[in-house]
């Protein structure tokens, strides 16, 4: 297994709720030394008080996340988004993030951008998947993720081990 360095994120919500509701958060953290979530996405996932909300109110309750008190705003932009980008501007911190306007202008800002799918994919290449690729992509497809067929496959041909 290759090692590589691990650094510090910021979280936005769609890539907590995924990787909650697929079991993969934990595994997700493990790759990062200090984990940090706007309050503007505990606002947002406290909407609907699912699994992805009581995991991170308990991780931030528990100090194995940190709670950072940022509400943003960006034209075009979620406040969860925002927040997440202008943290990670900051503080010189990974965003990840999965919206498409979000990751441009967070990229545009010089910050360092993942996603829901390169966490996937690490996971993959560690051997740490529940399921097969494919069973990922129809897992993915039904919790609404949005990600054409070909672009997924491409992702997951290029996990092979070096």
């Amino acid at each position: 297994m290759r090692r590589t360095k691990k650094f510090s994120a910021v979280f936005d919500t769609s890539v907590l709720i995924i990787l909650t509701k697929l079991g993969y958060l934990d595994d997700a953290f493990n790759f990062f030394n200090k984990i940090e979530v706007p309050s503007a996405v505990v606002k947002e996932l406290s909407v609907k008080e699912n699994e992805a909300y009581f995991r991170i109110k308990e991780l931030v309750d528990r100090k194995l996340i940190t709670l950072e008190e940022v509400e943003k705003d960006f034209p075009g932009l979620g406040k969860g988004e925002s927040s997440t980008i202008f943290i990670a501007l900051i503080k010189g911190k990974v965003a990840v993030l999965d919206d498409k306007k979000a990751r441009k202008l967070a990229r545009d800002l010089g910050v360092t951008v993942m996603g829901t799918l390169a966490l996937l994919k690490r996971l993959h290449q560690e051997g740490k998947l529940k399921e097969s690729v494919e069973e990922l992509y129809i897992k993915l497809t039904g919790l609404k993720f949005r990600v054409e067929r070909h672009i997924f496959s491409k992702i997951f041909s290029e996990t092979k081990e070096k």
